[in-house]
């Protein structure tokens, strides 16, 4: 017999005993030895004893009042046939992307000297370790000078030169000139690595300041720009000071620099004429707690009178031949 049928017939019986109960107005109920509210809990209790069980769409559960408490934790039903799974889903990003990249903040212990000057050549975009293709666009900011040559050269990894911008500014010595150039390539591989350099050449065509990023140059893909870390000078000259007069066939060059490379620092004393009349090597000696170390060496020169000069140190490419970075300052030298 289904448990349906078993239910259908103590319900007839319940309603038997509830109609006898209540034949006469005169006569006493029944008695039962259950009270009547308990009849159909003890029904099915005894259904359950008895092995037989009661289809479950008839079974109702308990309704569970939510928690109005704040931040109260709402329990779920660990029934095999209902276990709930959280499941954390990633955050999306709806903004838009924003065309600024990351900036890359040094650790706390290689931070640069406090007297570090900002560089008169500074590279905005894209810095180094950029991932590129062509076109791309080069944001700058220079301080060229008056009678200034601008050269914007992009270099391969052989040297060769794959891109060459030339402008010519007449602005004052303190004036600030902001460039915004595309850049355009061509390569044969599908990457390679390159250098991109802003040369500043004084009147008399001698380098004045040279900047440089490298580059990973793609012929496909996307690309990914970086922000430099900071727009200070890589090079700075402490000796000699600008304009002056320097005697007796030996000048002292010392100051700081950001190397990055393990080639030594190459200085040249140059005429207005092109004429290199003294040159030296020199190694830069890191400072502990410091992306700057220190240089000093005395330098032999040779001239026959007085005439001004412009002194020039400057960092080697290894993997890239060519200049990397290079500062220079403007002094009177006499024998």
């Amino acid at each position: 017999m289904s448990a349906v049928k078993l239910i259908v017939i103590s319900v007839f019986i319940l309603a038997a005993i509830l109609l006898s109960s209540c034949s006469g107005l005169g006569e006493s109920p029944i008695p039962t030895p259950y009270p009547t509210e308990q009849i159909p809990t003890i029904i099915v209790m005894t259904l359950a004893a008895q092995g037989i069980e009661l289809p479950k769409e008839e079974v109702i559960p308990p309704t569970t009042k939510p928690s109005t408490t704040p931040g109260a934790t709402q329990e779920l039903n660990s029934s095999p046939t209902s276990t709930a799974t959280l499941t954390l889903q990633p955050i999306e990003n709806t903004g838009t992307p924003s065309a600024t990249p990351t900036q890359v903040v040094p650790a706390p212990d290689i931070l640069p000297p406090a007297n570090i000057p900002a560089s008169i050549n500074q590279i905005i975009s894209p810095g180094s370790g950029s991932k590129v293709i062509s076109p791309f666009i080069l944001r700058a900011a220079l301080k060229p000078g008056e009678n200034s040559i601008v050269r914007i050269e992009l270099l391969g990894e052989d040297s060769r030169l794959l891109m060459r911008e030339v402008r010519r500014y007449q602005s004052l010595e303190t004036e600030w000139i902001s460039i915004g150039s595309e850049v355009e390539f061509g390569i044969n591989s599908v990457a390679e690595i390159g250098r991109l350099q802003i040369s500043i050449e004084d009147e008399h065509g001698r380098l004045r300041s040279v900047s440089s990023v490298e580059l990973f140059l793609q012929s496909i893909g996307n690309q990914d720009l970086l922000q430099p870390e900071d727009q200070l000078q890589d090079i700075i000259l402490d000796s000699p000071q600008t304009n002056r007069l320097i005697q007796g066939g030996t000048m002292r060059v010392a100051g700081l620099a950001r190397a990055r490379t393990n080639q030594p620092l190459m200085i040249e004393i140059v005429t207005s004429d092109g004429k290199i009349v003294g040159t030296r090597q020199v190694s830069v000696t890191s400072q502990l707690g410091s992306v700057y170390g220190t240089f000093a060496i005395d330098v032999p020169y040779t001239v026959d009178y007085t005439t001004r000069v412009r002194v020039k140190v400057w960092e080697p490419g290894d993997r890239i031949p060519g200049i990397v970075s290079l500062s220079s300052v403007e002094v009177l030298i006499s024998p």
